[in-house]
């Protein structure tokens, strides 16, 4: 019969153990260089074996002085059942899918005997919220955290630090994490062959500066449908900031061009309404002057007139897929899988056959 695998860290987090049991260290642990150099490992396996012993109660940190050794008695303690979820404002004020997602989530995770533990704070999203974060994992240990809408310097913060983490959104490039997202390079693709079955070949995709890890793979999506048409003219991505101002100045100058897109698929629902206004300003219409898709999906959106053409989730789907990767995780796997999700088409009135 063949052994478990076991990490690197695994196997470190069982000799630390044992070395804590037979009280080779009085009070605290030698800092993470020494035992780097003492095990002949990286940093980085030392920081998930030391997250693997927080998890079971056998370290503490402190703030001031690393991490404190506490020897256990008796029975051993059982493992923090808590499923930890990071997000940057409250969850009463997030966007409905997010509140939808999160109590099925809860549900399922409250059957299998692990309560979702809720915690929000911009403070923790920020380019320098180490220490704050350093400070909230310490003092709310978790058997794996969820970690959702965060940016690039926050999933670096969470893979750096060993802790379980899955990513609800898509990783940046070089992140090795975990994570749960739309399919957005799959989604793109679609949504540039429904506008070539339209007849446009001239079609423009709005990001957003530095917003989503998912934008790489749908530039990259949105450039292999159009490939695959070899009439169809180069794509032209642009990624404004969030902010009207900056929409409006990219789309002017994109209708200002001698042969301007006839199609443009927007990343942020919102700024849907801000290119159907201008265009009704200048007295032009959607989707006769312009097709219009969005590739996230709001509840406005189902209320604006023509109906959009947008690419929708449902929530449950969303949860239970990021179920699957907590059991995962639980179960003791490790690296930068990603499950993907296929969002379904609704069709608007918002796209419309190529204007000659």
């Amino acid at each position: 019969m063949s052994l478990p695998f076991q990490t690197l860290a695994a196997q470190l987090a069982q000799a630390l153990r044992a070395e804590i049991r037979n009280r080779h260290w009085e009070r605290h642990l030698p800092g993470e260089r020494q035992l780097a150099e003492r095990f002949n490992v990286s940093r980085k396996t030392v920081r998930k074996a030391l997250a693997e012993l927080r998890a079971t109660g056998e370290l503490q940190t402190t703030r001031s002085r690393g991490s404190r050794v506490t020897l256990r008695r008796g029975r051993p303690r059982e493992v923090n059942p808590r499923i930890a979820l990071l997000l940057p404002e409250p969850l009463e004020v997030s966007r409905p899918f997010t509140t939808l997602w999160v109590n099925r989530l809860m549900s399922l995770l409250q059957e299998m005997g692990h309560p979702l533990h809720i915690f929000h704070g911009t403070k923790y999203f920020g380019a320098e919220a180490g220490r704050s974060l350093t400070r909230l994992t310490a003092e709310h240990p978790a058997r794996c955290w969820i970690v959702g809408r965060s940016n690039r310097s926050l999933q670096e913060w969470f893979a750096a630090s060993g802790l379980p983490t899955v990513i609800s959104g898509s990783t940046f490039p070089g992140i090795a994490l975990p994570s749960v997202d739309v399919d957005h390079r799959a989604l793109c693709r679609h949504a540039a062959v429904h506008f070539l079955r339209q007849g446009h070949r001239r079609l423009a995709l709005f990001l957003e500066r530095g917003g989503h890890g998912g934008d790489v793979e749908s530039e990259q999506g949105f450039r292999a449908g159009l490939a695959a048409e070899p009439t169809a003219a180069e794509p032209i991505v642009r990624a404004p900031e969030r902010r009207a101002d900056s929409i409006l100045r990219e789309l002017r100058r994109l209708l200002e061009r001698p042969q301007p897109p006839t199609g443009l698929l927007l990343s942020n629902s919102y700024s849907y309404l801000t290119v159907s206004g201008y265009l009704a300003s200048r007295g032009l219409r959607v989707p006769r002057d312009l097709s219009v898709v969005s590739r996230d999906e709001e509840t406005f959106l189902r209320f604006v007139y023509p109906t959009p053409t947008y690419y929708s989730t449902a929530p449950v789907k969303f949860a239970q897929a990021l179920h699957q990767a907590l059991k995962r995780i639980l179960a003791g796997e490790r690296g930068d899988f990603a499950l993907r999700i296929m969002p379904d088409l609704i069709k608007g009135d918002s796209v419309g056959p190529a204007p000659r």
